[in-house]
């Protein structure tokens, strides 16, 4: 355990494992998941859960409570890096922090020691961060937008308490809404509703209220776009996001692999069915200085058995003549959830911004999708 890693009880425990996908579309959400946490034998009440994530939030467990949307239809993003010298990186990446489009930034073991998503409203909004990214720091940034995607879940199940958490499956619990009050919204009005719940639910123990009334609409209004977003695909996930490093997951590896093109979807399908693996990536190569074209993610308490967790997928799966790189994070600069609507802050905005692009960004332009 590191020193920033948080002390939870085992009901938080329980609400985490419970709540990461499927937070409930009602109008006391708190109250339905304490009565889902009965149907596995979990005795509590609304406030109790109520507290429970509220305390969550203080200890910085929680990103957030709300969506986790899809970035090629929410916008734009991708995957960046820097090589940073080593005595400046704390500099560096308190430059690249100050950009709102930047929603998650990592100190990594390598050459290219700086990994960040950026996260904008459409591709011409992410080309301009990354250019002004370029400009404020100094140093060509290596941008590998994803090209497939194989495998997400970065839902996964914890157990820092010891004691496993009994689940039920809420996810498929279906959502009926009051016919009578579901007016479609307008496209402004559903612009106004994805600002208000991208940065997450507001602590209310009626959070779908409290933002009805501040947006002017009925609750049964916000309820139900939010389910047909789910339904669409827009929003792929609804519920707790969490900081696994507050809870000890600090051992977290990006193992990238130089797959061979022909033979990158039966190898990549493969490593998705993988326990271990959180997340499956395809990005571009960018040669000579990056040839990996897949990405992996192992999430961990302990170094020594991700190590050991990649070297039986690699013997598993016969992949020991692949050239690949582990890259193990070592500290979280920022993490929080996808900006899509905001512009570049104050400190981060430059003036005259150069019009000349590299090399990655006319790739980006030419691909028109990218991911974190």
């Amino acid at each position: 355990m590191t020193k920033e890693t948080a002390t939870i009880s085992q009901l938080q425990q329980d609400i985490i494992n419970n709540s990461q996908k499927g937070f409930p579309l009602t109008s006391q959400p708190y109250k339905t998941i304490a009565e889902q946490l009965a149907d596995v034998n979990i005795v509590t009440n609304e406030l109790e859960v109520f507290q429970a994530i509220d305390d969550l939030n203080s200890q910085e467990v929680l990103s957030r409570v709300g969506p986790v949307f899809d970035h090629k239809k929410a916008g734009a993003s991708t995957l960046a890096a820097l090589a940073v010298p080593a005595k400046d990186l704390d500099k560096i990446a308190g430059i690249v922090n100050q950009f709102d489009q930047v929603n998650h930034n990592y100190g990594r073991e390598h050459v290219y020691n700086l990994w960040f998503v950026v996260t904008a409203s459409d591709m011409v909004a992410l080309n301009s961060t990354i250019v002004n990214i370029e400009l404020l720091t100094g140093l060509p940034v290596l941008v590998l937008p994803m090209e497939a995607s194989y495998h997400i879940d970065l839902a996964f199940s914890i157990n820092v308490t010891g004691i496993e958490s009994p689940t039920s499956n809420q996810e498929n619990r279906p959502v009926t809404f009051d016919n009578n009050d579901t007016t479609s919204l307008t496209d402004i009005e559903k612009t106004a509703l994805r600002r208000a719940i991208e940065k997450g639910l507001p602590t209310h123990l009626f959070p779908y209220q409290a933002i009805a009334q501040q947006l002017a609409l009925s609750e049964q209004q916000v309820l139900m776009q939010i389910s047909l977003w789910q339904e669409e695909g827009l929003i792929r996930r609804f519920g707790l996001v969490i900081k696994h490093r507050k809870l000890g997951y600090d051992a977290n590896a990006m193992v990238v692999w130089n797959i061979p093109n022909e033979n990158m979807d039966a190898i990549a399908l493969k490593l998705a069915k993988c326990a271990p693996v959180s997340l499956c990536y395809q990005r571009p190569r960018r040669l000579p200085d990056w040839p990996y074209n897949l990405f992996c993610m192992i999430h961990g308490t302990d170094r020594s058995l991700v190590l050991q967790q990649i070297s039986q997928i690699t013997e598993q799966l016969g992949l020991e003549s692949i050239e690949k790189d582990v890259l193990f994070s070592f500290k979280a600069y920022k993490q929080h959830g996808a900006r899509y609507f905001k512009t570049n802050s104050k400190k981060a905005k430059t003036n005259n911004i150069s019009a000349g692009k590299t090399e990655n960004n006319n790739d980006m332009k030419k691909q028109g999708q990218a991911h974190g």
